[in-house]
């Protein structure tokens, strides 16, 4: 008996874990205050906090040691040429070498501007678990949303819209 309880509580225990996850796993409560991003800039323009406010923003982690970003690079250049001036897209690299970096920039044709968090230290700051993960701001700065995995550029669109609604 005490051999069939010990799964089943296992089980249970990485099913709440699952649900945990999928249930926070986009941010619909009330929109809070977005961390500070990095300043260290791969791609101009800088951006800051300040320059996104006024209109929708996304912020979008990557690495280029993730097969996943690699999946999703060509939709955000092709959602960031689809803005129009309706929203703003940002990377950021995370603990990543400036080096392999830029080389994945120019590799996807990236016309956004990206930052760099060599550290992770304000990847941290944003508590996301796992990569590429694409953080949504409502006009005021505040996050409203965070995409986790790999988006399509309508995915992206519709995170976009919402963002403010």
């Amino acid at each position: 008996m005490r051999r069939a309880v010990v799964p089943a509580v296992a089980v249970a225990l990485v099913a709440g874990l699952i649900a945990f996850e999928v249930l926070s796993s986009s941010s619909n409560g009330s929109p809070k205050p977005a961390p500070p991003l990095p300043s260290a800039v791969l791609q101009a323009p800088r951006e800051t906090l300040a320059s996104l406010r006024g209109k929708p923003a996304l912020i979008n982690f990557w690495a280029s040691w993730c097969d996943p970003c690699r999946k999703e690079a060509p939709e955000l250049e092709r959602f960031n040429r689809s803005l129009h001036g309706a929203g703003r897209l940002v990377g950021v690299d995370y603990t990543d070498q400036p080096g392999a970096a830029r080389d994945f920039i120019h590799h996807y044709g990236w016309t956004f501007p990206v930052l760099e968090d060599p550290d992770g230290i304000y990847g941290a700051r944003y508590a996301f678990s796992g990569l590429p993960t694409t953080v949504v701001l409502d006009s005021r700065g505040r996050i409203v949303e965070t995409l986790r995995g790999p988006q399509s550029a309508a995915d992206l669109r519709a995170a976009l819209d919402a963002a403010d609604s």
